[in-house]
């Protein structure tokens, strides 16, 4: 019975993962005043156009579809992916020296929530590289969100559960559901994460791991048992959820280190490609003495993430690396460090170790027929 009531909770935890969760889409401006961009007002500009667009798209929707049918809501689905994508030309456009900023990440992220994709190497400098320095943001959010939307395809808890050894499969657990909160609390242990409901995310962990006889006590210790016995990649210092410092999580506004990625972008023109059906030859505007992220403290509204712990969340996931942190890929540039320098192109070698598992996304599948409904308004 005590096998049973444990391979039901592993089948609740399972359907916990994988439900299905609405797409929040959030197509805000992350700097609505265009603040320390080398070009304020073509940035600011440039959103308006992409909003005016979304607004032509929705009525193309609307006198196209009924709405209420799976047709409309794709169509829907449709203007909402192009909008978001197209958000994030704006940035290659006009605010390119702030690609390692919080405000670009949010905007990056946003557009992997809004249209349920895996988060992957197709945002150009997005996560920023392990040493961003200038004009990068307090905590590194791509690796944060990678770690979060996690999708974990490791099995060894279930054959683990299938020896019948209880005690042994509640160890198994209490790895397989901290190791993404662990590894974000190792990359931005002092940040506060409201912003992306981490702490929704530290309860679901907390709950899915609370019948541990021992309060997860494999994971006291810093053991490495959960990497070498049970294979899940945890970074750093393993955190036990249960059994958190005093001051993680952390209440640190998000904030961004003053200056610029870099002064030059590198590329008189750049061809900025993105599901679903974006496609622009962007030419980045040229840089002024002006231009200088924005240091002040992020925005802390409503979560852009609502992903539950171990869920694929409305932005899909990453694939595990040697280590766990590197969770996705980013352009690197020369003289990013020293507020100088050009930009890496877009074929530059990652500093990644992973480019992620290349899940299908239920967006994938059905946005593909209403190309032409937002294709019109670009």
């Amino acid at each position: 019975m005590s096998l049973l009531k444990s391979n039901l909770h592993r089948l609740a935890a399972i359907v916990l993962c994988f439900a299905p969760a609405s797409v929040i889409g959030d197509t805000r401006n992350w700097n609505p005043t265009g603040q320390g961009c080398v070009d304020p007002k073509g940035f600011l500009s440039c959103y308006d156009t992409q909003s005016s667009n979304a607004d032509s798209c929705v009525s193309f929707c609307n006198s196209n579809n009924v709405q209420g049918t799976g047709a409309y809501t794709d169509c829907i689905l449709g203007c909402n992916g192009a909008w978001l994508a197209s958000n994030v030309g704006c940035w290659i456009q006009s605010c390119w020296n702030q690609v390692y900023s919080c405000e670009y990440q949010l905007t990056a992220l946003s557009y992997f929530d809004g249209t349920d994709l895996v988060q992957n190497a197709n945002i150009p400098f997005y996560p920023p590289p392990d040493d961003a320095s200038a004009g990068a943001c307090s905590c590194n959010l791509g690796y944060v969100y990678g770690n979060k939307t996690y999708i974990n395809f490791n099995n060894a808890c279930i054959t683990v559960a299938g020896s019948g050894d209880l005690d042994a499969t509640y160890e198994c657990e209490c790895c397989e559901f901290s190791f993404p909160v662990s590894n974000i609390l190792n990359v931005c242990p002092k940040s506060d994460l409201s912003i992306l409901g981490f702490q929704q995310e530290l309860n679901d962990t907390q709950q899915l791991i609370s019948k541990s006889t021992d309060n997860c006590a494999i994971l006291d210790n810093n053991s490495d048992t959960c990497v070498s016995q049970f294979g899940y990649p945890f970074y750093g210092t393993i955190t036990n959820p249960l059994n958190l410092p005093a001051d993680e999580p952390g209440t640190e506004p998000l904030s961004n280190l003053p200056g610029n990625a870099f002064t030059d972008f590198g590329e008189p023109a750049y061809t900025l490609t993105l599901f679903p059906g974006y496609s622009s030859v962007i030419t980045p505007a040229a840089f002024n003495a002006d231009a200088g992220v924005a240091t002040g403290s992020v925005e802390v509204g409503s979560a852009v993430v609502t992903a539950t712990a171990g869920s694929s969340g409305q932005g899909g996931s990453v694939a595990a690396t040697a280590t766990g942190k590197n969770t996705g890929t980013a352009a690197t540039a020369s003289g990013k460090s020293t507020n100088t320098g050009s930009a890496a192109s877009s074929s530059s070698t990652s500093t990644q170790k992973s480019d992620g598992l290349r899940v299908e996304s239920k967006a994938g599948a059905v946005l593909g027929a209403v190309f032409a409904s937002f294709a019109l308004f670009m």
